[in-house]
């Protein structure tokens, strides 16, 4: 918590040069500056240099700005200007007029072409932009495709200060207005009058407290049936995203509300009424559930019963031997009993799940099913839920798979699935790896878009860590015991020989791993000493004893994000051990993206086809642009510099991030300051990326606890149950 003393409450304004951005945070735009201040009439200023603090959108050394607020001391850093307002001058010299453009501060206009539009209009260059931009077609290089992107980049800024002041007249902050023009843009004024708690949705970090305090500066009364319904939704959107759920019991939802709310929990129950009448809500017993969750659950089992009843194919069993015993010879393997049942099912039955652990035959399995498959002259198709995955599959097959999003042809302006019950797949056979991963709102419409004669095929292990978004679908479908599943938990010899495949079956039993030279241990106590190891065998000991490429071959899993040996600090510290000499490409405040960085989407991207999890390499940037440019898996995707919050470093990731990936060697650490995040599941899931090496960095304290912790958190979902009914 900061720590500061008000010197003087009343409002003062300074004017000046930012001299220095001594912080920046990108996300709220909070800042910690030297202003040198100027004489200005009627403006206070002594010609020094002084600390000032607040939040500013983009701000810029050398820019001028009048910054209002008042004097505090903190304590530790001293006397401070505490700004709660401020208004950006536009430069008036030539040379400051060619820099302010040269920054990059509007788009399609670089270094070079500053230059010659201030060469053209001198002094008179702000007004041209402003006034009559069209003039721009003068300046050497300036077509109307450049045109275009200068005065729309011009138009945005305009608009954003527009909108910031709208903001602050309702007394929200210049760090939350910031985030709200970023999410909005020009329309950020009708949301906030028309729907302030949407933010909670749209914008991370504002959360119901700060939505809801908007809300009553534009007048939303506290017992106003628009607050509480938003509360209630708040209270159970955050239960399923946060949590996994797919509802909460309606005692507990009314409860949490009316804690939120500070309202009656009588008030809160006829406000739940008034959101089930309007569809927001589905009440089903003591569930409430929100409307598209509940949805989703009810027609995956509509689906799911309508293809379990057309009954097995006609293939005959002497047809399907015969042919199975073909692909046997021909790659000289054979089947076991499990392995065989898996395959022949799949083609035989309207659905089957096959499951099981690290070197049990899963991708045998699939291999065969695609074999008999091509034999029989069956159609298929082949998806996954993440890019990576979908690569993964693709590899390991030598077929084409495809992520579940672009096998639907999702349409991002609308938000929905081309490929549905109208325009169904074209395919005889869908095989779905990675199923664990796959939540119920997506499961339910890859269910959709299956041809009700298709076969269908779900391959995954039950034992990891469950869907990020809500529902347990994997698990619900094998424990109805409705669809029918081949577990296969028979080692293969050759998996016999990794240490990691044997000990990732031991954690998955409970039992306590055995070390080797392909699963270590290294002892260590403090996060310091965590971080200087994992970044040791990261830069230096695997590379130089193993010959794994840094970046491609080796990756740091971490069960968090917080602390020493959590993400975000082995990110920086991997990032300039490994990369710190690379041309910088871009640079915020708290992070950088230098030239050829490891780096992950975090979030689906439908129009760059680039989705959450997917992992690339920086590959360069075009300054007069403002793009990053990046390479996934063979293609340059742009990303203007605005949108940057969609890419984080790489060299590090959280282990739920991980799944539907593989790695030639993983470096987990591990720490009883982990303790939240020390279950079984999670150090499974962890293990069973390692394809080669695999080493664990921590105490072996924090390694029993988790080993030990087989409390899998219950998520409320109601698939299982209803499949038991229906089916």
């Amino acid at each position: 918590m900061e720590k500061y003393e008000t010197r003087n409450s009343n409002p003062e304004t300074l004017h000046g040069v930012l001299h220095k951005i001594i912080y920046q945070n990108d996300e709220n735009g909070y800042l910690i500056g030297l202003l040198k201040a100027q004489p200005q009439a009627g403006v206070k200023a002594d010609g020094t240099t002084i600390s000032i603090v607040g939040y500013m959108m983009q701000p810029r050394e050398g820019d001028t700005y009048s910054v209002t607020g008042k004097w505090v001391t903190h304590a530790k850093y001293g006397k401070q200007f505490q700004f709660e307002q401020y208004e950006i001058h536009a430069p008036t010299s030539l040379h400051g007029i060619e820099e302010y453009l040269a920054s990059g501060l509007i788009r399609g206009i670089g270094p070079a072409f500053a230059s010659r539009i201030v060469k053209k209009f001198g002094t008179k260059t702000l007004e041209v932009l402003e006034k009559t931009p069209n003039r721009l077609l003068e300046v050497e290089g300036v077509g109307r495709k450049k045109l275009v992107m200068i005065t729309e980049a011009a138009s945005t800024m305009r608009a954003m200060q527009d909108v910031l002041a709208f903001l602050k007249s309702y007394d929200i902050g210049t760090s939350h207005a910031i985030k709200i023009f970023k999410a909005y843009g020009n329309g950020a004024v009708g949301v906030v009058q028309n729907n302030p708690y949407q933010l909670i949705q749209d914008i991370s970090g504002i959360g119901f407290q700060i939505a809801d305090s908007i809300a009553q500066k534009i007048g939303v009364e506290k017992e106003s049936g628009y607050r509480l319904e938003a509360g209630i939704r708040f209270v159970l959107d955050e239960a399923c995203r946060a949590a996994g759920h797919c509802y909460l019991p309606k005692e507990e939802l009314i409860r949490r509300a009316a804690e939120l709310l500070s309202v009656d929990e009588a008030k809160i129950e006829r406000a739940a009424v008034s959101s089930i009448h309007n569809n927001f809500l589905v009440e089903e017993g003591e569930r409430l559930f929100p409307f598209p969750l509940h949805e989703a659950e009810k027609e995956s089992v509509r689906k799911l019963e309508q293809l379990l009843r057309k009954g097995t194919k006609p293939f005959s069993n002497e047809k399907l031997s015969l042919s199975l015993s073909h692909i046997e010879r021909r790659h000289k393997i054979a089947f076991d009993i499990k392995q065989r049942d898996a395959i022949l099912h799949a083609i035989q039955e309207p659905v089957t799940i096959l499951t099981g652990g690290p070197g049990t035959g899963k991708t045998l399995c699939v291999n065969g099913i695609i074999e008999l498959a091509d034999e029989l002259g069956v159609s298929y198709l082949l998806c996954a839920p993440t890019g990576r995955a979908a690569k993964r599959l693709a590899d390991l097959t030598g077929r084409e798979a495809k992520t579940i999003h672009r096998l639907l042809e999702y349409e991002p302006q609308s938000g929905l699935f081309r490929r549905d019950a109208e325009s169904p797949l074209d395919c005889s056979l869908l095989i779905v790896d990675e199923m664990s991963m796959v939540d119920i709102q997506l499961f339910a419409a890859l269910l959709a878009a299956v041809k009700p004669e298709s076969q269908l095929v779900l391959v995954g292990d039950v034992d990891q860590l469950p869907s990020v978004g809500p529902g347990q679908v994997l698990r619900d479908l094998i424990e109805s015991k409705k669809i029918l599943t081949v577990r296969l938990d028979t080692i293969f010899r050759q998996a016999e020989q990794s240490s990691i495949i044997l000990n990732s079956h031991r954690i998955n039993q409970g039992e306590a791993p055995k070390f080797s030279a392909d699963f270590q241990l290294i002892e260590e106590t403090s996060q310091e000493e965590i971080q200087k190891k994992v970044v040791g065998l990261c830069s230096t000991i695997l590379p130089q004893n193993f010959r794994y490429d840094a970046f491609e071959d080796i990756q740091v899993l971490s069960p968090m994000h917080q602390s020493l040996s959590g993400v975000r600090e082995l990110n920086k510290a991997l990032q300039h051990a490994l990369n710190g000499h690379a041309k910088i490409c871009w640079q915020g405040s708290e992070r950088k993206f230098l030239h050829g960085d490891k780096v992950m989407q975090v979030k689906n991207n439908y129009d760059k086809d680039v989705f959450n999890g997917d992992i690339g390499r920086v590959a360069g940037v075009d300054k007069e642009e403002g793009v990053l440019l990046v390479n996934f898996y063979g293609r340059t995707i742009e990303y203007d510099f605005e949108h940057l919050d969609e890419l984080t470093l790489a060299y590090a990731m959280t282990i739920h991030k991980s799944q539907g990936n593989e790695f030639k060697a993983v470096i987990v650490p591990l720490s009883t300051t982990h303790y939240i995040m020390l279950q079984r599941n999670l150090v499974y899931t962890a293990v069973t990326r390692a394809r080669e090496l695999l080493i664990l960095v921590g105490e072996t304290k924090a390694l029993a606890i988790a080993v030990r912790n087989n409390d899998v958190r219950e998520r409320n979902t109601m698939l299982k149950q209803r499949l038991v009914e229906m089916l």
